[in-house]
């Protein structure tokens, strides 16, 4: 199967969270793609698995000439691709392997060991499978990782001018109002913290958090239109127009809007968006009884310091006591947050089509 063909079916897959843990990433991913890089999986002289340092252990050690490591590649936990990357690329650095691969099998970030500046500063690139298309994504993959660039020291030399490329900063600066776009269009949640932190310090009063969110709205709906950024595709101005924008109306409606909601073919009636994002994932859990630990492995189940979908209120809330009666009890006893805004309540019941396999918008449709 073609490189890209392999990139989309793991993107799939991923997006029904069906690669739960190290083990499942390593094999279903990250061997699947190094053998379409041209690496012999089979020969553990070229590619060594658990392969022992003076210091420790990484996943996987790509090796040119055989039995010499040329590339260390560690496995992380769904979310966790950022994990370790200390220690990684202290290995590397102390055994002299000159490029270090961290992933999750959704991201990718690559590293040269032995440049100058922090251990981040030391990333060439960071790939995301959700956010490139799997044409995108081959080539990124066999600039570092194929095997005949690796052997020949090309897909190095590659690394080591895009570091000191000077287009970086113009590159991150270029992705500014997408990355703008998309924080306040799913209403992150550490974005309307700060938001109403700074708004209590002003004004000595919390604002309430469906009008932090209905101001970012305010906000989307009068952007500039986004340039293209490098190697991704236009966002269209008609995203943009005066007029506000679905995604607004819907962060802006309020947590006690009553309405209809399709799923399968049928319909349920809710009396609010808390409601409505409960029975979607009853009648799913229902069904399948993998499927609430699919999507409690979904990179989209987590903030940024807490899960949405998990076994106990400390992983809802693990810095506040008070909210842990916040939840909902789900079947095979996991729960969910319920002290969510209406973006997030709708960004779940997405993703809980994603994890189902359906379409949201056809199979699942809610109208708050």
């Amino acid at each position: 199967m073609p490189l890209i063909d392999s990139i989309s079916d793991i993107v799939a897959k991923l997006r029904q969270g069906r690669f739960p843990n190290e083990q499942s990433i390593s094999q279903g991913i990250v061997l699947r793609l190094l053998q379409e890089l041209g690496w012999d999986t089979w020969d553990t002289n070229l590619v060594w698995p658990e392969f022992q340092t003076g210091e420790g252990r990484v996943d996987f050690a790509l090796c040119y000439p055989a039995s010499k490591p040329i590339i260390f590649i560690e496995v992380k936990q769904p979310g966790r691709a950022s994990d370790g990357v200390v220690q990684a690329l202290q290995y590397a650095f102390h055994t002299g392997v000159p490029f270090v691969v961290l992933t999750d099998g959704k991201t990718w970030s690559f590293y040269l060991p032995a440049e100058q500046g922090s251990y981040e500063d030391r990333r060439v690139y960071k790939l995301d499978f959700f956010e490139r298309e799997p044409s995108e994504a081959a080539a990124i993959l066999e600039s570092y990782l194929n095997r005949l660039r690796v052997e020949s020291g090309e897909a190095i030399e590659i690394a080591r001018k895009e570091y000191r490329s000077r287009n970086r900063r113009a590159q991150a600066r270029a992705a500014f109002p997408e990355a703008w776009r998309e924080l306040a269009e799913k209403g992150d949640e550490t974005l309307i913290e700060l938001l109403s932190n700074t708004v209590e310090s002003k004004a000595g009063v919390r604002p309430e958090e469906d009008d932090v969110i209905s101001f970012i709205g305010t906000l989307i709906s009068s952007s500039v239109p986004i340039q293209p950024v490098i190697g991704k595709t236009k966002v269209q101005p008609s995203a943009f127009s005066p007029s506000i924008p679905e995604s607004h109306t819907s962060m802006s409606s309020g947590s006690t809007r009553a309405g209809n909601l399709l799923l399968q073919g049928k319909s349920y009636s809710y009396a609010n968006a808390k409601e409505a994002m409960v029975i979607v994932l009853r009648e799913l859990a229902k069904k399948d009884p993998t499927f609430l630990q699919r999507c409690s492995q979904h990179p989209n189940n987590r903030g940024r310091k807490r899960a949405y979908i998990a076994r106990t209120p400390e992983e809802l809330y693990p810095d506040r006591q008070d909210f842990h009666e916040l939840h909902k009890s789900l079947p095979g006893g996991w729960i969910v947050a319920t002290n969510l805004n209406n973006v997030l309540k709708k960004s779940i019941i997405r993703m809980a089509a994603e994890v189902a396999g359906l379409s949201f918008g056809r199979d699942v449709s809610v109208d708050f």
